[in-house]
C-alpha cells in the first residue's frame, strides 16, 4: 500500500470490488491521519508534543484513581514521566 498515493489506493480498492468485512459496505475513500496522540510540553504550555497512543493511555486508565485523589474536584492536572507501556 505504501506504493500508492491515497488516490491511488481508493481506486484500486474500487476496482477489486473491496467491501468492509463486517457489514459488506462500500470504503470510504483513504485519508491521510495521525495516529499520534498530541499534547502540549514545556513550561509554558505552548510547545506541541506527540505520544504514542500506547504509551498515552495508562494517564486516562487511572483517571478514577486520579479523581478520587483529587477529592472529586475538576479540573486538575496529571502528568506523565518517562516511559509508560
Amino acid at each position: 500500500a505504501d506504493a500508492f498515493s491515497a488516490e491511488e489506493l481508493g481506486q484500486k480498492l474500487k476496482e477489486l470490488g473491496i467491501k468492509a468485512p463486517g457489514s459488506g459496505n462500500d470504503l470510504t475513500d483513504p485519508f491521510p491521519f495521525n495516529l499520534m496522540f498530541q499534547t502540549q510540553i514545556g513550561p509554558s504550555g505552548t510547545s506541541p508534543g506527540f505520544l504514542r497512543p500506547e504509551t498515552a493511555q495508562s494517564i486516562f486508565v487511572n483517571f478514577k484513581r486520579l479523581l478520587d485523589y483529587n477529592r472529586d474536584r475538576m479540573p486538575f492536572a496529571a502528568a506523565q514521566i518517562g516511559l509508560a507501556f
